[in-house]
């Protein structure tokens, strides 16, 4: 902006012999200067919300990043328990066939089906948290793109006004 309401308060015009009148001048120029000030003054609220929405988008940016990669941890967490849960079965099923009278086989098949049923339970649960994740990252995008809009639009309103208010100089 060039002028600020200083400036337009501080403007001197020299006296003519029936030229305008002075006090109709000053007092225009009053009125420029006020709307200029509530204008510049409004300008500087509407960056700072801006600034401080962008700052909160970004925050919540890492925060939901943060809460993925901890959606991805607890999945490996349920991992290792279903592991866990699968290893006191087997032996659960070894003791069980030493306390009958016949042995009970655990035969690799019936291990490899384990192995694939955890595999399985684990990779379903990765999928879910990557997908939650990038529904997160969608929606803060969506929200950065209408803020941006409505800058734009704050903008032009802005730009708008300053031209009204200039038009109607003399």
């Amino acid at each position: 902006m060039r002028l600020n309401h200083l400036d337009i308060l501080e403007q001197v015009f020299r006296e003519k012999w029936r030229g305008y009148s002075k006090q109709e001048v000053e007092t225009f120029l009053h009125l420029v200067a006020d709307d200029f000030k509530e204008m510049s003054e409004e300008i500087e609220l509407l960056n700072k919300k801006l600034a401080y929405k962008e700052k909160t988008i970004k925050e919540l940016s890492e925060t939901k990043k943060e809460d993925a990669s901890g959606d991805v941890q607890d999945a490996l967490r349920q991992i290792e328990a279903l592991k866990k849960q699968l290893e006191e079965k087997d032996r659960h099923i070894e003791e069980l066939g030493k306390s009958t009278s016949g042995p009970v086989k655990v035969t690799p098949e019936m291990l490899k089906e384990k192995a694939k049923k955890v595999i399985q339970m684990a990779r379903d649960q990765a999928e879910k948290a990557t997908q939650k994740a990038e529904q997160e990252l969608s929606s803060l995008h969506n929200d950065i793109q209408q803020l941006k809009l409505q800058k734009k639009n704050l903008l032009e309103v802005i730009k708008n006004t300053a031209k009204e208010h200039l038009d109607r100089l003399p």
